[in-house]
């Protein structure tokens, strides 16, 4: 009886495991979908069009040779687009997102994050910057938005401690300094891109493979 009770048990529990598995397959399946029917493009008015139809939209990040390239969304705090698509779905893959802070595209540092998977979407791609190698040759990106088009130079990768405070959005000129010190001093690639207090920010934002304590914090700076 007990081995029979035991049997039983075993079933229920493989059913439940199959069936959350079956539905977060599907989950990502959706997302994927979603996303690959919203096309990158450095035509601005694509980009008028695209925060048209998706509120919350801000533009659209593109590193070429990657598989980044997606709408970058922004909400009234940092965990909405975490769990939710563009058009407002929830969906486990979420989306690419500025902080909450950031005054658009125009603070000293602005941050913008990303989930990671095991298929390669959303800021997966970010993982590989941990090597020289792939730094080298994507070096470089664009985002886009209604009025500009905004160039990107990589300078620092680094692991930050996600359990500390919150990354900076605005800086006095001693601060940022000190927060560029920082940043090189823990950086793990060799970048020849000169980089002082004058410069704005970029920073995207995931997290780190092997702790949720981490997070991967990709630094690059504006160009024009």
């Amino acid at each position: 009886m007990l081995r029979k009770v035991s049997i039983i048990l075993c079933l229920v529990i493989c059913l439940i495991f199959l069936g959350l598995f079956t539905l977060e397959f599907l989950d990502k399946k959706e997302g994927e979908t979603f996303y690959k029917n919203v096309l990158p493009s450095s035509n601005i008015k694509d980009i008028n069009k695209l925060e048209n139809e998706y509120e919350g939209a801000t533009g659209y990040i593109d590193i070429p040779n990657t598989n980044i390239s997606y709408p970058i969304m922004q909400g009234e705090d940092n965990s909405y687009y975490l769990k939710h698509l563009p058009n407002g779905d929830r969906n486990k893959m979420g989306s690419i997102f500025l902080d909450y802070r950031n005054n658009g595209f125009n603070d000293k540092n602005t941050i913008i994050y990303g989930h990671n998977f095991n298929n390669g979407t959303m800021f997966s791609d970010l993982l590989n910057y941990k090597s020289f190698e792939f730094y080298k040759n994507h070096s470089n990106y664009k985002i886009y938005t209604s009025d500009k088009v905004i160039e990107v130079a990589i300078f620092a990768v680094y692991i930050a401690d996600a359990t500390k405070d919150e990354l900076p959005i605005n800086f006095e000129s001693t601060d940022f300094d000190d927060y560029l010190d920082m940043v090189l001093e823990s950086n793990l690639i060799n970048s020849e891109v000169s980089i002082d207090s004058e410069d704005n920010l970029i920073t995207l934002c995931t997290c780190s493979n092997g702790s949720w304590k981490n997070r991967l914090i990709v630094i690059g700076k504006v160009l024009n």
